[in-house]
């Protein structure tokens, strides 16, 4: 019954009164020295872009399709949810950390000891630390820099931006012009096929036949009026060119329809190639920027208020808890000394 009563919460309040000085000087020697540590702590500035991505960055959707009704093949529109995470991707790639490591010297910014091991992977987690990407609330992706100098951190923030669209270029031209290949070389073939079944063509008009379906009909009722007239000769002359319309004319018809079939591929296959050809040599932007870096006046880190608040809150949470351990510790060794002895 004792023991319950002192853990009871007013025995628990009834002892923190007690022991209000010494938790005083806890949580003030507390926010003393975390104050003091805070101001060792240098700070950070932080610098951010915010971008959207677009819906298609196609140059030849916009110049070569009339009336383009697909607001998807628009490069005015804003991109969707999938363009965004593309965006990301991209961002967040090695090769944007190599560049600014590259560009801006960061092994000695941020004075990286390149004779320790695992020097470049301490390397990398820093500026992955210190360059952070994210979604908007509204549809939009922000690249977020923490430096020490505000300067330098507005400028890593714009030179991200600035290098995804030179890495986006870099990634879709090494596809198109992979596509650039294997279509020049499906265009050699069926140019090659197209003129091989030309000459054959040429062959089989050589033997009279220029128009099978006309020139079928008119020599059927020419025969008829040569018969029916009694003009045997002419007749013969007749039967004679039906029979080469009879023995080269399926070959005609299947080789010009070849011809026709392969020239509508070849329509489609050189608007492809002109799409492509635009898209290869002409570029556009691969965001809209909505709003660019500048240097902040204001430091973003460290936050000294709140390191100040958890640091007091933590030492008085071990302070109490070590009061309450003394006190119970205290009772038990008085409770332990009354007991009677055994004879």
């Amino acid at each position: 019954m004792e023991d319950r009563d002192n853990k009871s919460p007013l025995n628990v309040v009834i002892v923190l009164v007690q022991w209000w000085k010494t938790l005083l000087i806890i949580g003030i020697v507390a926010a003393v020295v975390s104050a003091g540590v805070s101001m060792l702590i240098r700070p950070k500035f932080k610098s951010s872009v915010i971008m959207i991505p677009p819906a298609s960055n196609a140059v030849s959707q916009m110049i070569m399709i009339a009336h383009n009704q697909n607001e998807f093949l628009d490069v005015t529109q804003f991109g969707e949810d999938i363009k965004i995470d593309q965006m990301l991707q991209l961002l967040n790639s090695r090769e944007i950390k190599t560049h600014l490591i590259e560009k801006f010297n960061l092994i000695v910014h941020y004075d990286i000891d390149t004779t320790k091991k695992y020097w470049k992977t301490r390397l990398y987690k820093q500026v992955k630390d210190n360059c952070t990407f994210s979604r908007t609330d509204f549809m939009g992706v922000q690249i977020s820099v923490m430096d020490e100098d505000p300067q330098f951190a507005a400028d890593m923030a714009n030179e991200i931006a600035d290098y995804y669209d030179t890495l986006k270029q870099r990634v879709i031209k090494q596809r198109t012009e992979e596509a650039f290949v294997i279509l020049q070389d499906e265009m050699n073939y069926l140019e090659e096929t197209v003129a091989l079944l030309v000459d054959s063509l040429s062959v089989i008009m050589s033997y009279g036949v220029y128009d099978y379906d006309n020139q079928s009909q008119r020599l059927v009722q020419q025969y008829a009026k040569e018969v029916a007239s009694g003009n045997a000769a002419a007749a013969k002359r007749i039967k004679d060119e039906l029979a080469i319309l009879e023995k080269w004319g399926p070959a005609f018809f299947s080789v010009r329809e070849r011809i026709q079939y392969l020239k509508e591929f070849q329509m489609e296959f050189q608007q492809k190639y002109q799409a492509m050809r635009v898209d290869a040599n002409y570029s556009m932007s691969q965001k809209f920027v909505v709003e660019y870096a500048v240097p902040s006046d204001k430091k973003a880190y460290p936050k000294r208020m709140v390191i100040v608040i958890l640091s007091t809150f933590c030492a008085l949470s071990l302070g109490v808890l070590f009061v309450i351990g003394k006190e119970n510790l205290n009772r038990a060794y008085r409770a332990g000394m009354s007991r009677p002895k055994e004879s």
